[in-house]
């Protein structure tokens, strides 16, 4: 992204989210005394010079909370809820100090309810405005706009997957023009239409005549006289250009790292577990409080639909579905039988059943006991283990969801490679606000009647 453009987003971004924030404070001003419907709300006549003052002040002084939360950093934003998420901590920061200058200073003391009323509707109108924005930005990159041009620095398998998750542009505002390496021909196509531009070592010239801004550079998909010479060229003839560090062995870590210092050696260490400490804890409540809405919600579905199993074909009502969890450990869940035993085939409710999820349902028994997540990779059958041996030990670093990347994304899972590619960006982006993402857009799906056509 030009220097310009970023400018001009980032202006963007501020007038929106000072708009935004004066509307939520005056939305909750009239709300709170303009309205007599609110229930356990005593109705008072204002002292409307405290909110005079209060309203104008608190704009910039939540602006700045914001930019102090990294919400006007476009290496942060634009992907995924993380940054609603930073939304709802700057508010609430900014909420926090409104109360402690009520106290302090008596002059500007104000309602209560009026600051309740104020974090909730800053929150959807700076939301709302935010959202507003990533369509305008969507709009913008389909036309070749707001767009960092970047150039990947290797060309074998690990790299090529580094381009794939970055396609399309529109989605991760990168735009991969082409690929340096030292062991394919120049002009050798290496991944759709993009090719072997030249040799690591001429990273500055192909980057003016290419209008790039970025080199991935990935670690072992060059030669290491290639790599000294960009990372010791870095500061002084690369200086207008990002220089981003990728692993060779991207498509297999998927845990997170930690720096340590040993003996004032800085060293990466591995994390044994992806999803630790308060985050475990955030992902069990909700796989816990949404598995036993939906099992109390569609009790009485579950015993009609078990009941219509067992007239529709002879056989059992349901089918084990053997599975490798954490760690690899095998453990059995459940489904609705969707195939007549003797043919094999679906029997009378086998497709509605697989179209609508509903053959998932006994699964959430398995969330419970600790087994499955709600959102996680697809379960990797144990029969079929020997084909997911590369990537088992990543994809067994969390539990398997009932729903996750592959259920959203449709049609573009048409492979296993393309479904285990999704399942570690899952893994290696993980948030609580990521899983209520893919939760929404799952239900929105089933709604529509669209799951992926291929079982498993």
């Amino acid at each position: 992204m030009r220097r310009n453009q970023q400018l001009a987003l980032m202006a963007l971004w501020i007038f929106g989210d000072a708009v935004a924030i004066y509307v939520g404070l005056n939305v909750a001003y009239n709300v709170r005394y303009n309205l007599d419907w609110l229930p356990l709300i005593e109705r008072l006549t204002p002292i409307t010079e405290r909110y005079a003052i209060m309203i104008p002040m608190a704009v910039p002084l939540w602006v700045v909370l914001f930019a102090f939360n990294r919400l006007y950093d476009s290496r942060y934003l634009l992907t995924g809820l993380q940054e609603y998420g930073q939304i709802v901590v700057a508010c609430s920061i900014g909420i926090l100090i409104l109360i402690v200058l009520s106290f302090v200073e008596p002059n500007l003391s104000v309602s209560r309810s009026w600051l309740v009323l104020s974090w909730c509707f800053a929150i959807l109108s700076v939301g709302a405005m935010r959202f507003a924005i990533r369509r305008v930005v969507r709009v913008l990159r389909t036309r070749g706009r707001l767009l960092t041009r970047a150039i990947v620095v290797g060309a074998n398998e690990h790299a090529k997957a580094i381009a794939r998750q970055l396609t399309p542009a529109t989605k991760s505002g990168i735009q991969i023009v082409g690929f340096l390496d030292d062991y394919l021909p120049c002009d050798t196509r290496v991944l759709d239409d993009l090719r072997v531009l030249e040799r690591p070592t001429a990273l500055a010239r192909v980057a003016r005549e290419t209008r790039a801004t970025e080199a991935i550079v990935v670690q072992g998909a060059i030669a290491w006289e290639s790599f000294m010479e960009i990372i010791t060229r870095s500061i002084s003839s690369l200086d207008g250009i990002e220089i981003k560090l990728s692993p060779g062995f991207y498509e297999i870590m998927a845990t997170g790292v930690r720096l340590t210092h040993d003996g004032f050696v800085p060293l990466l260490a591995l994390e044994k577990n992806r999803i630790t400490g308060l985050d475990a804890v955030l992902k069990t409540v909700l796989d816990i409080s949404v598995s036993l809405f939906f099992l109390l919600l569609f009790s009485p579905l579950i015993a009609t639909l078990a009941v219509l199993v067992k007239l529709s074909s002879r056989g059992p009502v349901f089918e084990p579905y053997p599975v490798l969890g954490v760690r690899e450990r095998e453990f059995t869940t459940w489904k609705f039988r969707t195939v007549h035993k003797a043919t094999g085939t679906d029997h009378a409710l086998g497709r509605p059943l697989y179209r609508l999820g509903w053959d998932k349902l006994p699964q959430f028994f398995s969330v419970l006991r600790g087994d499955m997540s709600l959102v996680g990779p697809r379960p990797v059958p144990t029969e079929r283990a020997h084909l997911y041996q590369e990537w088992l030990p990543t994809l067994a670093s969390v539990k398997p969801g009932i729903t996750g990347p592959w259920v959203v994304s449709g049609a573009e899972v048409d492979s296993l490679d393309a479904e285990i590619r999704l399942d570690l960006y899952y893994i290696r982006n993980w948030t609580i606000w990521l899983d209520l993402q893919l939760i929404l857009h799952t239900m929105l799906r089933l709604f529509q009647g669209v799951r992926p056509t291929t079982k498993r």
